[in-house]
């Protein structure tokens, strides 16, 4: 338990008291470790005694209770936490009666995982203020990483992300100029990693293979960025 006390330590503690994480399968157990790892509070739930024995030891704590039921959410206190997540992901009618439940009952901020484009329609028309698609936005990202260009990938928006990756030759030729960037190519580079310090770049910086920058624009014009 030392050993775990140190590992912990080493996390900033994330702005946040207490969440609720309702559904602790791949998703839910995921974001619960992870803000336990941060030092906040996680009540895990699960309908299963077999997973929540599992998850026992690492959470503040864990129960086995059926979340459909109003009344077993107000016993819970549900209110009582600064964020509720609902990962009940396969069980379509557990995860809209548990989003139901809480959006009725007034949480103050409610997360819920969703499998298809219907499950999340029917989240949002519920209530639900942030609907997740983490198979989605996972497989977006893996599958710009598959040609290898980049080292990284993230989508904020249908019409604007970020990737990481080595600067490309042409950018290694010449002095930066984000305005001479954003004409071209529709891009600009918001940070680099130079000397292994990450930081803003300055214009007229000049790059090398050793170095790593973050683009940001348009997806499509990210994948156009010319490597050679």
């Amino acid at each position: 338990m030392a050993n775990l006390s140190k590992i912990l330590s080493r996390h900033h503690k994330i702005d946040l008291d207490s969440v609720m994480v309702i559904g602790l399968g791949r998703f839910g157990s995921a974001v619960a470790n992870e803000l336990i790892s941060h030092r906040v509070d996680v009540l895990g739930i699960d309908t299963s005694t077999r997973i929540i024995q599992e998850h026992r030891i690492q959470l503040t704590e864990a129960i086995v209770a059926d979340t459909t039921e109003t009344e077993t959410l107000v016993q819970l206190g549900a209110l009582n936490f600064d964020k509720v997540v609902i990962g009940i992901g396969s069980n379509l009618e557990a995860s809209i009666l548990t989003a139901s439940n809480l959006v009725e009952l007034g949480a103050k901020d409610i997360w819920a995982k969703a499998d298809s484009n219907a499950h999340a329609r029917i989240l949002s028309q519920v209530g639900v203020h942030h609907v997740v698609r983490p198979e989605r936005e996972t497989g977006r990202r893996v599958a710009h990483l598959l040609a290898g260009k980049f080292q990284e990938f993230a989508e904020f928006d249908n019409n604007y992300g970020m990737i990481k990756m080595v600067p490309p030759k042409f950018l290694r030729a010449q002095r930066l100029d984000n305005g001479y960037l954003m004409q071209k190519y529709g891009v600009h580079i918001v940070s680099a990693r130079v000397n292994g310090v990450w930081g803003p770049v300055q214009p007229g910086a000049t790059l090398t293979k050793d170095d790593l920058v973050i683009p940001a624009g348009e997806p499509t014009k990210l994948e156009q960025i010319p490597v050679q």
